[in-house]
């Protein structure tokens, strides 16, 4: 079972900083090392937005040992009934929000990444194979060469076949080279081996063993869940995926994230195992609710036992695996979303409308079965046809209609929407999960979209338009494929040039609230109430009083998580 951070029983050191009296633990190089809370901590001077419908703002608060607020108000009245008791944090006039809540984010893989060899997105195979033999050289005591962020899309249609420059690049041990979307891997010969991979190898339930469309040779590109071969053979070791999730967690602090739902979930290449390491070493500096991947090629009856022993819903853990992710289908850059119509210019003639992860009896057996162990579900859907498959296989859901709405499942991307389907997200209580990243909303990343799909390219992340049809919303990050920052998010969501959302006080509560709604703890965070958690972040400015193409220059001074300090900028 998981249970809460280790507190250190530590000596509370306050220090006066400009100002500011702050609560100061011994840290170490791995591990964030948590304080014992005094009995109560008297949080005054700043400008806190609470998100509390009844009480917006709010001018100090307190709350007790475990974390938990006590009261929230005026300085004046909290400081004359509590202020003789409690440890003091003056914040200068700084301003408070309740901590971020990311509910898709993929945190030890953007640990992991930090320390592959980062290649250009797009470039010839001349230049990839120079680079790659630089790359093997700087890991020369690895066993994998790994290397991330090359543009597969080009790849596919080369003269020279991929694997052919690999295997001249590093010919005496496996490659791996992630795509810059996370739906692919380029590898070499070594590589295939590996994974078990051959010319007579089909292609894998919701994958493509990529394949030379005259001569059917091996490119040694794989697609979609095919990539999971490789990257089960690659897979780091327990070490360095733990040390990768301290890495990421720290960033996640840095940005003032005191919530995640870690939406990659690869237990077959143990990343839940180094997030329970966390749990037991008292390294765990958020609070996650965390994703299981459903493997599409798996067993259907051995992958329900893992996830039967896996789950964990334990309102009282700071680390919960509650959600199963689930792609549907995959990426328009690489053809494979799943459309209602089809592509006007197809990426794959293979796949003229797409490519679907499951089949529909499949996929509906697998919900139902998730559903009853208590699973929320995660579905990964790009295209207009695989959020319809979505919305479809919660609706065949055999149980009460408000055991379904309560169970929160959710759309993730949520790229394209039938008209049909809008209301379908407010009937059936799915939420809809977006990234706004500046990448993804720009205009001219829409028109190149509109070369594949016409001109439903411009009616990309329609946010604006669900919220207006009654559906539950959140916005997340999709980190570290698009930035993390939770202040970046929120400026996108209100200056993007369409669906854009219409006021500050709607963006920042779907990255607080409306987020802790969608994992299942809006009851105890999300907003800065008596009875919650202080999970709380201090910024350098209040951002009501900055132009919104300004906010993402707000910086984050402070990260609390239930009351304990878990960041503090220099």
């Amino acid at each position: 079972m998981t249970r809460k951070p280790l507190i250190s029983r530590l000596l509370l050191l306050t220090l006066a900083i400009t100002g500011i009296v702050v609560l100061t633990s011994l840290t170490t190089t791995k591990a964030q090392s948590f304080i014992e809370l005094p009995a109560q901590t008297l949080v005054i001077n700043a400008e806190i937005y609470t998100l509390a419908p009844e009480k917006p703002w709010a001018e100090a608060f307190v709350y007790d040992a475990d974390g938990t607020i006590l009261a929230i108000g005026s300085e004046t009245t909290l400081t004359e009934r509590y202020g003789s008791d409690s440890t003091i944090i003056d914040l200068n006039g700084q301003m408070i929000l309740p901590g971020f809540q990311d509910t898709h984010v993929h945190v030890p893989e953007a640990g992991i990444n930090e320390s592959l060899c980062l290649l250009p997105a797009t470039a010839d195979l001349s230049t990839y194979e120079t680079l790659i033999k630089e790359c093997a050289v700087e890991q020369a005591d690895s066993s994998w060469v790994r290397a991330a962020g090359v543009s597969l899309f080009e790849l596919r249609n080369t003269r020279e076949l991929p694997i052919d420059v690999l295997d001249r690049a590093v010919a005496d041990r496996p490659v791996i080279i992630l795509d810059d979307l996370g739906h692919a891997v380029w590898t070499n010969s070594a590589g295939l081996r590996a994974a078990e991979i051959n010319q007579n190898t089909p292609d894998p339930q919701g994958g493509i063993i990529h394949r030379n469309p005259r001569s059917k040779a091996l490119t040694g590109l794989l697609l979609e869940d095919a990539q999971q071969l490789v990257r089960n053979a690659a897979a780091p070791d327990s070490e360095a995926i733990y040390n990768g999730l301290l890495s990421a967690l720290q960033t996640l602090a840095e940005n003032g994230i005191t919530t995640v739902s870690d939406a990659g979930g690869y237990w077959m290449q143990n990343h839940d195992a180094a997030w329970q390491r966390a749990a037991d070493e008292g390294t765990l500096s958020v609070r996650a609710a965390n994703s299981l991947y459903l493997y599409p090629a798996l067993d259907k009856g051995m992958q329900l036992t893992q996830l039967r022993k896996r789950f964990d819903n334990n309102p009282d853990d700071w680390l919960r695996f509650d959600t199963a992710k689930i792609y549907l289908d995959g990426i328009l850059d690489l053809g494979t979303a799943a459309m209602i119509s089809p592509y006007h210019l197809p990426v794959d003639e293979n796949y003229p409308s797409g490519f679907n992860y499951f089949q529909t009896e499949k996929l509906h057996q697998y919900v139902q079965a998730l559903h009853d162990i208590g699973y929320r579900m995660h579905f990964h859907v790009i295209g207009d046809r695989a959020t319809r498959e979505a919305l479809d296989s919660i609706e065949n859901i055999n149980g009460s209609a408000d055991a379904i709405r309560a169970r929160r499942h959710r759309t993730t991307h949520t790229y394209l929407v039938h008209p049909d389907d809008i209301p379908r997200f407010r009937s059936l209580g799915v939420i809809a999960d977006f990234q706004v990243g500046a990448d993804s909303t720009d205009i001219d990343y829409h028109h190149y979209l509109a070369e594949f799909i016409g001109d439903r390219a411009y009616d990309l992340l329609p946010v604006n338009t669900l919220l207006e049809g009654g559906a539950s919303v959140t916005l997340s990050s999709d980190w570290d494929a698009d930035p993390l920052s939770p202040l970046g998010i929120i400026e996108n969501a209100l200056t993007r040039a369409s669906h854009n959302i219409d006021s500050l006080e709607t963006a920042i509560r779907l990255v607080t609230l409306d987020a802790a709604f969608a994992l299942g703890h809006d009851n105890t965070t999300g907003s800065l109430e008596a009875g919650k958690f202080a999970d709380f972040v201090v910024l350098d400015r209040n951002i009501f009083d900055v132009e919104h193409h300004e906010i993402s220059e707000a910086k984050v001074l402070m990260t609390f998580v239930g009351g304990h300090r878990v960041y503090q900028a220099d």
